[in-house]
């Protein structure tokens, strides 16, 4: 932990997404891009592409998949393919559940306390996105985008080890959020950046953070005069690499809430 807090991992990730996007010449984009799936075990049939008309890792890695195997059903919708870590009724205290024993504070991750207040009494999701899963964020309901909040931050691991090593990680980590009225009520959709490249893309607003990890870092809230249509899953946003997606809801959707064994989902599958 302690030589991890002095790598300076935005100036890391950024090079690194460099370095990820480069186009290689033929052979060798398709040998790195093939190491790169076995070694992860990723099923590249399911892409709308064949793994070598892929220029770089870095472009494999945020390929699309086929839309025919994610049918998006009714309801609100799970918003990525990638490993469910738990699912939590909210209350009035606003605390998020990290671990066992380790929280943080809703206003504090969406970096607006008034916000936050409007979902008291509702839900939240943890989804973990591993290498081998898309990367894309897709809208779990149809509604408007009303606003969109960039906050900036670290760029810590999300995998297993940090959940029990940093404290308050997502509410540190970089992170965009975006606001969503609905028809379940308000809903936020939280990108929350990672390691290596560490770089999010908003589809919607023209947004990608960690692209000078030296600028200045202030909180940037985006209210949209003119809200944005948005279908269930029609993609938000995309991670250059793997992270977490924190779904929050105006209102209790799912059946029964806590702390469960992970479990795979996939985008598009009902959360109800």
């Amino acid at each position: 932990m302690r030589v991890l807090s002095m790598v300076p991992t935005s100036y890391l990730s950024w090079a690194l997404g460099h370095l990820a996007r480069l186009p290689l010449p033929k052979p060798l984009a398709r040998l790195s891009v093939s190491l790169f799936a076995q070694a992860y075990a990723i099923d590249h049939s399911l892409a709308t592409r064949p793994i070598e008309s892929f220029r770089c890792v870095g472009e494999f890695f945020t390929r699309d998949i086929k839309p025919e195997l994610r049918p998006i059903s009714s309801g609100v919708v799970c918003p990525v393919d990638g490993t469910l870590r738990c699912c939590q009724d909210l209350d009035a205290s606003g605390e998020m559940l990290q671990v066992k024993g380790k929280s943080y504070s809703l206003a504090e991750l969406l970096g607006d306390a008034e916000l936050a207040r409007s979902f008291k009494d509702g839900q939240a999701w943890n989804f973990y996105l591993s290498p081998r899963d898309s990367h894309h964020i897709h809208s779990p309901v149809d509604g408007h985008i009303v606003r969109t909040i960039h906050v900036p931050g670290k760029l810590w691991p999300v995998n297993d080890w940090a959940l029990n090593s940093v404290d308050r990680l997502f509410a540190v980590n970089e992170r965009v959020v975006s606001v969503i009225d609905s028809d379940y009520g308000r809903v936020a959709v939280v990108m929350v950046g990672a390691t290596n490249v560490g770089r999010i893309q908003v589809a919607y607003a023209g947004i990608t953070t960690n692209r000078r990890p030296w600028a200045a870092k202030e909180i940037a809230s985006i209210a949209h005069p003119h809200p944005i249509g948005v279908r269930r899953g029609e993609k938000l946003g995309t991670f250059m690499m793997g992270s977490s997606v924190l779904l929050v809801c105006e209102r209790r959707v799912a059946p029964a809430a806590g702390v469960a064994a992970p479990r795979k989902v996939m985008y598009g599958n009902p959360l109800q």
